[in-house]
């Protein structure tokens, strides 16, 4: 027996789903431009429901149309409506990254770009950028391409999974809600490994793949919209006054959804029910009898920019980025940005979506041609950025994180003990043998580890790196602590960090270091150097559009700082044995000036962390301000190869 498909759902265009993929967007696109709609990124959500339900319903039209489902025509569609417009972009988006962003930048967005292409940017952007809230996402011109490789991963494997489920219901008399059953199961399935990413327990205290990114936790909001279809399609419907108090319930609860959630909200989880849920029953109530809600939605103005919405979504981000990326950060800046980047939408939508959207009966052969062109362009853009151009660099010197390539390759993991499952990093400068020497802290330990690992080459040394620490207290910090101090062959302990005033008097550093002494150890406090209100990158690259190069600022804020915690650590190395202060603070500054730069090589790896140079400038310095530290290393180093 054939489906019979209801009219709602016979055509392809209901005019109130184009309203509320507006809606979707001008939320996407305030949180971008940081109007106060703190939860303005579950556009994305609602553009996610609208996906499983139009898809479904696609399907259930071609099946009826077909008697099955055409996989090949059906992602032909898919191809020629996304991803045209998502190879300009990104081809554009990387040239321009050129232009505005320095080579680290440059590399992720050529890395992302060409993950958007072969549908993985989602994969791509949690490796390279991190947590979608967290700061370097900012900077990353095609951040906006995960939720659209989520998209078309999707596109891959649901018509297999509802093709099969039919296939299967065709043969048996008994199988007739295994179509909806299967879509059930899938939003059950994904709604509980969403509710498990984000519990503490699951990892949901940390950014991971899965708790964001991952097509296994967003798989339910499709689904939901996938099962609407399927019972719109059997004429479930409600009486006409419940239909209109449903669809101003699903308003409310998508406009509440804009302010309740935060970034700060477990996402997706529990609350992701709010706007997925209200977006379905705008999208139900609007099958037949529309409701005054979804009346409004179907306005020709709603409509217009539903209709602009992919090229909206797709181009206003990456102006936004490479505004941030020069300086601009105010509200009124970034709204600037989106009114640059509507004439661009403008020009995608009417010059690429649609003319090659609507392109008719084309032969297998143009077809081919058309798919390796459109591959090949963004492809080529990006190997001619990687490997062709170079941003003009002034200052030789490495940045980024090469101090920790160099780390990995100079050093060996450590034997000490670590709790499973912590962020920390632990490394020691011998293979083997007892250290003589641990450097405890947050990062700033680390960038020191291979100027003192060079200094003194034949004693054997180890950092454990301890995010957040000592503000953060956590498991394995107690573990690393008490370890050191238990460890007799250690005889000095070093503990840096990127101090504030609140760190240097802080409970937790004044017990560790008493706790050093009491076990009879040396312990250095090792104040820090200057931190630059802007990026080594910006000192040694010239970019394009660069009027002036930046290099060295006033000494003054970083005075301010170094006195205010100066004067607590030395409070503390007075009232605790054995405990003294190592000044590195003055290796960069002079004059009231502090530079990154030490004659034409620079010593920053970004604005505050050391590279590999500057590391070991700091400790061949230290021979000459402190000879007694330095002669106390290496007796510890002699005694122990003794």
């Amino acid at each position: 027996m054939s489906i019979q498909v209801v009219p709602s759902i016979a055509t392809n265009r209901r005019r109130d789903i184009q309203g509320l993929r507006a809606f979707a967007v001008i939320v996407v696109i305030a949180f971008h431009a940081d109007l106060p709609i703190p939860g303005g990124f579950v556009g994305v959500d609602v553009f996610f429901v609208i996906s499983g339900f139009v898809i479904t319903a696609m399907l259930l039209r071609e099946k009826e149309k077909y008697g099955q489902v055409r996989f090949g025509n059906f992602w032909k569609r898919r191809f020629l409506r996304l991803t045209p417009a998502l190879a300009v972009l990104v081809s554009v988006v990387i040239l321009a990254s050129l232009v505005f962003l320095f080579p680290d930048g440059q590399r992720l967005t050529i890395q992302t770009g060409v993950g958007a292409i072969f549908l993985v940017a989602n994969l791509v952007i949690a490796r390279n950028t991190g947590g979608y809230f967290d700061g370097p996402a900012e900077l990353n011109p095609l951040l906006n391409t995960w939720s659209l490789s989520v998209e078309e991963q999707f596109y891959l494997v649901f018509p297999f999974i509802l093709a099969a489920a039919w296939w299967v219901k065709k043969r048996s008399r008994w199988a007739s809600q295994i179509p909806l059953l299967a879509v059930t199961l899938i939003a059950l399935v994904s709604f509980g490994l969403a509710l498990f990413a984000v519990w503490p327990g699951g990892g949901g205290s940390e950014f991971t793949f899965l708790n964001f990114y991952s097509p296994f936790v967003r798989a339910w909001e499709f689904a939901v919209g996938s099962i609407l279809a399927l019972l719109v399609i059997r004429g479930w419907r409600l009486p006409r006054s419940l239909n209109e108090i449903l669809a101003f319930l699903g308003l409310i609860g998508l406009i509440l959804s804009c302010f309740l959630i935060t970034a700060s909200t477990p996402f997706p989880g529990p609350w992701t029910l709010l706007p997925v849920l209200s977006t379905a029953a705008v999208i139900y109530t609007g099958t037949s009898n529309m409701s005054f809600v979804n009346k409004g939605f179907a306005l020709s103005p709603a409509v217009l920019v539903g209709d602009w919405s992919y090229s909206l979504y797709l181009w206003h981000w990456p102006v936004i980025s490479f505004a941030i990326a020069i300086g601009f950060r105010s509200t009124g800046a970034l709204l600037i940005a989106v009114l640059i980047s509507l004439p661009l939408a403008l020009a995608s939508y009417y010059g690429v979506e649609q003319p090659i959207r609507n392109l008719r009966s084309l032969s297998k052969p143009v077809f081919a041609s058309l798919v390796s062109g459109v591959i090949f362009i963004p492809v080529a853009v990006a190997g001619f950025a990687l490997f062709v151009y170079q941003t003009p660099s002034l200052h030789q010197g490495n940045t980024g994180v090469s101090y920790l390539d160099y780390i990995a390759e100079n050093s060996y993991p450590c034997d000490f003990p670590q709790t499973s499952g912590n962020l920390s990093r632990c490394r020691q400068s011998q293979a083997g043998g007892p250290i003589s020497v641990a450097l405890i802290g947050d990062s700033h330990a680390e960038h020191l580890f291979p100027g003192i690992m060079t200094a003194f080459p034949d004693t054997n040394i180890m950092y454990t790196y301890l995010p957040g620490w000592p503000y953060e207290i956590s498991e394995n910090s107690v573990l690393t602590i008490s370890s050191i101090a238990d460890d007799p062959s250690i005889k000095v302990v070093l503990i840096a960090s990127r101090w504030d005033e609140g760190q240097a008097r802080s409970s937790e550093l004044a017990f560790t270091t008493e706790l050093m002494a009491s076990s009879g150890k040396s312990t250095y406090l090792v104040n820090d150097g200057p931190f630059f209100s802007f990026g080594a990158q910006e000192c040694k690259f010239q970019r394009p559009l660069d009027l002036k190069q930046q290099c060295e600022e006033s000494s003054a804020q970083f005075q301010a700082n170094l006195d205010s915690y100066n004067e607590a650590l030395l409070e503390l190395v007075a009232v605790t044995q054995r405990t003294t202060l190592l000044d590195i603070s003055g290796n960069f500054c002079r004059d009231g000036v502090c530079s990154m730069l030490i004659g034409d090589e620079i010593m920053y790896s970004d604005r505050s962390h050391l590279n590999v140079n500057g590391s070991k400038y700091v400790f061949a310095n230290l021979r000459e301000t402190d000879p007694e530290f330095f002669n106390q290393i290496r007796s510890v180093g002699d005694a122990s190869s003794g």
